[in-house]
């Protein structure tokens, strides 16, 4: 079951989208001269005995910005929040700004699957998650940048870790509850690319009409204050409308050149090779290859990252065996200084920026070694389990890794870090190019990270794997009991917003003879679907099958209910 080859930490796989003047030239930085930066107003108002309290690894994943809040990363991935939420809301309303609200913003983002959970199950009580801002859901950073000369002033939005890598709770009947979540779950509804397009649909119909837009700013911002009004009006509103005309004359449907995600997988490796300046300016990438979001319990017995274990540690062997007892300080330390460069796709930050937060990231990766996927909240059958322990020693821990005896909840003890080519969809490994691999290896990053071509997968640790489907590298198939039939794979299913289906482990479907699939009728998801076609390049659903051959339906039933427990 090689599901999922991504590491997946710190919003490894999110790609840089939030930014509304994603592709801003240096005019901006010409006009604000030099830059303005600001840290996230929720992570500095916890107190130092919240901190001590809630653990900083978790607080900084749960609302550190890395970073991640000035003027240099909007023009890469970062967003304008005023101006961003006001756009969104008009839209909500049909261009009405009498009655734009902050429930309009929270409307237009839970459609793309941001999260407003009322509680997260895995956040230490009794301290209370720090107050949102109007709108603002989990994993988006909000701060306040400014500076005396030029009078600026900007309220700054960008992803953090909690963005992708954050998930809903499930009910014991397999509907999600989107008022909980857990921390390290990823988030499978999470559509980042529908969020960008519908970003470009508001700055196109609500973005011309400047006296319809200020009263809308003014109802939901009655106290914004003139600094920052000055600094919309005569440096960020001009080029946002160059830059939605010249989108508009190039035929463009989306602020970013290429396909930055489906709902639970997203496309960081475009966005590396936008951000290291290799998607030349008007190039339109056709093929993006997608990855699926993990669940991040025991990715710190990876010793490579990325899903084709294309970046490691410098002077270190490429990929070994680790037990629990080898994920010390100094494994955690080296791990981190990787870690940190996932900032850079995902939030937009530059190498050095990257390189200044190392120590953020080996706080978190300390908080990740004692983590814990949410437990299976339905039944579990014990006898079932014990025989599926057995087929899964015999015919998956030599890739996957071996847990202890435990049927609670047992706990990966070795990982043998396994490396190779299985028939999955080979798009994304291929496209992983000695530019790209040159381009990050020449930087001033160069000495944290040592960067390969790999045209193969890595096998991740399955643990939470019941929570993170749909399954492989790229989301392609929708339920473990699919992945072991590979003959009943689907060809087309929906995603985002769904209910599991706890006996076959994934995504609670209904499916033709021709293996076109459905939600089941009746059913609400809690944000917007889109039909994953296994067809298209990239999305393919063949491959690992051979490791299934033998097994009959027995034994598949038991090896789900043993994987369950993971």
């Amino acid at each position: 079951m090689r599901k999922r080859w991504i590491f997946g930490g710190l919003a490894l796989a999110c790609t840089a989208v939030l930014g509304v003047l994603a592709a801003l030239d240096g005019d901006v930085d010409g006009m604000m001269h030099g830059r303005a930066s600001a840290t996230s107003q929720r992570h500095a108002a916890l107190s130092p005995d919240d901190l001590e309290r809630v653990g900083p690894g978790l607080a900084y994943f749960a609302l550190g910005d890395f970073s991640a809040l000035d003027t240099d990363t909007l023009r890469v991935s970062a967003a304008p929040w005023v101006l961003t939420t006001t756009l969104l809301a008009l839209q909500e309303t049909g261009g009405d700004p009498a009655t734009v609200s902050a429930r309009h913003v929270e409307a237009a983002l839970r459609r793309s699957g941001f999260l407003y959970p009322a509680t997260i199950g895995n956040w230490p009580l009794p301290t209370p998650l720090p107050p949102a801002q109007p709108g603002q859901p989990l994993g988006q950073n909000i701060g306040h940048a400014r500076r005396l000369l030029p009078p600026i002033a900007l309220t700054i939005g960008n992803l953090g870790c909690a963005a992708c890598h954050a998930g809903v709770m499930y009910r014991a009947d397999g509907r999600p509850d989107p008022a909980r979540a857990w921390l390290g779950t990823p988030n499978t509804s999470l559509n980042l690319g529908a969020y960008t397009r519908s970003l470009y649909r508001a700055m196109r119909e609500q973005g011309v009409d400047d006296a319809r837009l200020w009263l809308a700013i003014d109802r939901l911002y009655p106290d914004l204050e003139p600094r920052e009004r000055m600094t919309l009006r005569f440096v960020v509103l001009p080029e946002l409308r160059r830059r939605a005309l010249a989108l508009e004359a190039a035929g463009a449907d989306d602020l970013l050149p290429f396909n930055s995600g489906t709902p639970g997988a997203t496309n960081g490796f475009d966005s590396l090779r936008r951000r290291l300046d290799l998607i030349a300016p008007g190039e339109r990438v056709e093929t993006s290859a997608l990855n699926s979001i993990p669940d991040l319990g025991d990715r710190i017995m990876r010793t490579r990252l990325l899903n084709t274990g294309a970046y490691g540690v410098p002077g270190k062997p490429d990929a070994r065996p680790l037990a629990r007892a080898d994920v010390d300080d100094a494994h955690l330390h080296d791990l981190a200084g990787i870690v940190a460069y996932f900032t850079v796709p995902s939030m937009g930050v530059t190498p050095e920026a990257a390189q200044s937060h190392i120590g953020d990231a080996e706080k978190i990766l300390h908080w990740l070694r004692d983590y814990r996927p949410q437990p299976f909240p339905g039944e579990l059958d014990r006898t079932l389990a014990v025989r599926g322990r057995t087929l899964y020693a015999t015919g998956c821990a030599d890739c996957h890794g071996r847990y202890d005896d435990s049927l609670e909840r047992p706990r990966l003890q070795t990982f043998p870090n396994w490396e190779g080519d299985v028939g999955t969809d080979p798009v994304r490994a291929m496209q992983f190019t000695p530019q790209v691999a040159a381009a990050v290896n020449d930087s001033v990053y160069g000495r944290h990270l040592s960067v390969r071509v790999a045209r193969r997968y890595s096998a991740p640790p399955l643990t939470g794997l019941w929570s993170s489907a749909p399954y492989l590298h790229n989301g392609s198939v929708p339920t473990l009991w699919q992945l072991m039939t590979p003959g009943q794979r689907a060809i087309e299913f929906p995603v985002g917003g769904h209910a599991l289906d706890f006996a076959q482990a994934g995504l609670a479907l209904e499916c033709d003879a021709q293996r076109r699939c459905r939600y089941p009728d009746g059913y609400a998801p809690f944000s917007e679907p889109v039909m994953f076609d296994t067809r298209r390049p990239g999305l393919g659903n063949g491959g690992h099958e051979r490791e299934f051959e033998g097994l009959d339906d027995a034994d598949k039933r038991a090896l789900i209910e043993y994987l369950k427990r993971l």
